[in-house]
């Protein structure tokens, strides 16, 4: 547990780094797109309460010195960045308010936002309209804006003002004929289904003062330091190290789990820059670039692969590039390379505290779905001391992960040598194969062979390639077409009331569609036996996990349970 701490106090100084501490109130730099008010992980603490726990050892009240929780005073919003002020008592938090109320506060925001303004500093007095339009509000506080750094229509520009609130800070900007970059508006309709990143304003609480409620003549004065993306984007007019940071920022809760060192850290354009895919595998890094998306060449791959090995102390750093022919496959039209540090043949990774042996040099086919994660732990826990079927099992991923909760698998697969690399992940984790079968077939020549045999399964996964041909025995199979074969070649080696994982990654099929292969597959089997449809429940749909939450077509999963 000690050792999680430290962990955990690394992770969290380099991420949401504390700038002030006392016992009255903790206040730390917030990174983009991370609310700090949540949750680290599924019924876990909150990130703030995670930060103020690392600083037991440090000046300053700990956790376990009070029950009174933590209460957000200033908060940027989840797409901003900069000072969050967090109160440590209900004495502070009064004292806080009152000070608000009375306009002690003084607020430094800065900004990437494009115009023309008159000048290079402008001052702005309250009461003053941007449109003289009866259900728009004024101008409540005065205003000094001064522009930091300008490109052309491009600027960093700052604003002094005692307003806190963002709709005040926009109105200043634009009364000073800037627009604040990313501020746009996104309907609800657009935002449930988005087809790439949405825009986030580009604003950044740099400095919050007000005087020490509990201490006469002195003031405090936090500060965040402007982020290097904002120069950056001003000066080269690229958006790259902004996104790069997002999406690193929103795997916090996988960064911060010791038991993890693999996911997917970049996915394309949903995370801002098209055709780009980043892969991280314990110290090695691998980097996508899909030919005709990806707009860079290799020296920005280059660039990219310098910031990840910054960022993330990476030994290794990958680069592939691949050409996309369609639901077929996928086709590289050149090798995998070693573009930064020293690599290995094979490195081994943690995933939810299990081991598997992974080979980055191999590209996308690394030995590992890292879309998985969750639900391999989810299988584990339901085949806890059960038996468990595992088709297209690849390197035995889902296996392994329940053979850890004592679970007996039989794994099957076309590929010997996947299977043997299956079974080498058994004894990276210190697992006998006694209790596991590994069998090269078909899998519906093994739904004949094990229906013969009578053999019967608590739990079974099924999650095919998109397509495939196989030369012995001569066959071309497509989810579309086949998926409800598979259901109902599965369906008699399920023991009553026994479960089945589904999944499939074909971008264009829907959950709903994979739901409906159920009720086909059931009505199939009923007709073909002559019997009634066999009831089912899908018991979860589970979401993909957060570092591959962007790509939301990626890969739909149920589990169903069979009576």
């Amino acid at each position: 547990m000690k050792q999680k701490s430290e962990y955990n106090k690394k992770v969290l100084k380099q991420f949401v780094p504390v700038i002030y501490t006392d016992e009255h109130f903790i206040a730390v730099a917030k990174p983009p797109r991370i609310d700090l008010e949540s949750t680290a992980w599924r019924h876990g603490p909150r990130f703030i309460e995670l930060i103020e726990e690392s600083l037991a050892n440090k000046s300053g009240r700990s956790n376990a010195d009070s029950e009174e929780p933590l209460v957000p005073l200033i908060l940027p919003e989840r797409y901003a960045t900069g000072v969050a002020l967090f109160a440590r008592s209900e004495e502070a938090q009064r004292r806080f308010s009152g000070m608000a109320r009375t306009g002690k506060l003084r607020f430094s925001h800065v900004a990437v936002a494009t115009g023309k303004p008159p000048r290079a500093r402008i001052a702005l007095k309250p009461n003053r309209a941007t449109v003289k339009k009866k259900t728009e509000k004024p101008l409540q506080q005065a205003a000094k804006i001064e522009m930091l750094d300008s490109i052309k229509d491009r600027h960093v520009a700052r604003c002094n003002t005692g307003a806190a609130s963002f709709e005040q800070l926009r109105k200043a900007f634009r009364l000073a004929g800037l627009a604040i970059e990313g501020d746009e508006f996104i309907s609800a309709k657009k935002a449930a289904k988005p087809k790439q990143l949405q825009p986030r304003p580009m604003v950044h609480l740099e400095q919050l003062t007000f005087p020490h409620p509990f201490e006469k003549n002195r003031e405090l004065n936090l500060r965040a330091a402007i982020p290097g993306p904002f120069l950056e984007l001003v000066r080269t007019g690229s958006h790259r190290d902004v996104h790069l940071n997002s999406a690193l920022s929103i795997r916090l809760s996988i960064l911060l789990d010791k038991g993890t060192d693999c996911m997917r850290l970049f996915c394309g354009k949903f995370e801002g820059i098209s055709g780009l895919i980043v892969d991280r595998y314990n110290d090695a890094i691998v980097l996508e670039a899909q030919q005709g998306k990806f707009q860079g060449g290799d020296q920005e791959l280059g660039e990219i692969a310098d910031w990840y090995a910054a960022q993330l102390k990476a030994k290794a750093v990958y680069q592939m590039w691949t050409a996309r022919v369609g639901e077929g496959g996928v086709g590289k039209d050149r090798p995998v390379e070693l573009i930064r540090g020293e690599g290995a043949d094979e490195v081994t990774v943690l995933s939810k505290g299990t081991k598997y042996i992974v080979k980055p040099g191999q590209g996308l086919s690394s030995g590992l779905f890292l879309d998985h994660r969750d639900n391999r732990a989810y299988i584990a826990q339901l085949a806890q001391n059960k038996t468990l079927l595992n088709l297209f099992c690849y390197t035995c991923g889902f296996s392994v992960a329940a053979a850890r909760e004592g679970a007996k698998t039989t794994n099957v697969d076309l590929s010997v040598a996947s299977l043997e690399w299956g079974k080498r992940n058994f004894e990276a984790n210190g697992l006998s194969l006694d209790d596991h079968v590994f069998i090269k077939s078909d899998t519906f020549d093994y739904f004949k062979r094990a229906t013969r045999q009578e053999k019967l399964f608590d739990v079974i996964v099924i999650d095919p390639p998109s397509f495939a041909r196989t030369k012995k025995p001569k066959r071309t199979f497509e989810v579309k077409k086949n998926m409800v074969d598979l259901i109902v070649g599965a369906m008699p080696l399920l023991k009553r009331g026994g479960h089945m994982l589904l999944a499939t990654n074909h971008r264009q099929l829907p959950l709903a569609w994979l739901m409906e292969q159920v009720d086909d597959a059931c009505d199939r089997f009923a007709s073909k036996n002559k019997r009634t449809p066999r009831g089912y429940q899908i018991i979860s749909k589970p979401k993909l996990p957060v570092d591959f939450a962007p790509d939301r077509a990626l890969q739909k999963t149920i589990v169903v349970r069979f009576d």
